[in-house]
């Protein structure tokens, strides 16, 4: 990818979205792609917060549902088909992220993230890699490893 700014060892470049109103943010080398909402496959007696499963040119993708894993209020479905999928790399596997809607992708100085609280509004802290200060908010930097560790 090619950016006006320069990246270096102190900077992040997240991609930022929307979990309800939570601004959430993963960095962009984790991110595959983003997709709109598609057909989504229900999948039985899977865990809550596991919206099902897409077919991603041939390979499976699990979806996890960001708002039931951090217990949010859930939306109604004229809520649900304006939401993305933000698909990112855990193994060697795909799994999409629900989100409300991705906003931005910003370059965060790491000086401008702290250590994450031990929950983010009643949400685990370990599903968070810090807090990032941008002009206007708050963002949470999501800790892949930890949020899709029971995958």
């Amino acid at each position: 990818m090619q950016h006006s700014e320069h990246i270096d060892e102190n900077t992040r470049e997240l991609a930022i979205f929307m979990v309800g109103d939570m601004p959430c943010g993963i960095d962009t080398e984790l991110v595959q792609e983003i997709i709109k909402n598609t057909q989504i496959t229900e999948v039985h007696r899977a865990p809550e917060y596991v919206k099902g499963v897409i077919n991603l040119r041939g390979e499976i993708a699990t979806i996890i549902d960001l708002r039931k894993k951090f217990n949010l209020l859930t939306y109604d479905n004229d809520e649900s088909k304006n939401m993305e999928i933000v698909v990112v790399r855990h193994g060697d596997e795909p799994i999409g992220l629900l989100v409300d809607r991705v906003s931005d992708v910003v370059l965060a100085n790491k000086d401008n993230i702290s250590p994450p609280p031990s929950n983010v509004g009643n949400i685990n802290g370990a599903f968070f890699d810090g807090i990032f200060a941008m002009e206007q908010e708050l963002v949470s930097v999501l800790n892949p490893g930890e949020l899709l560790k029971d995958q």
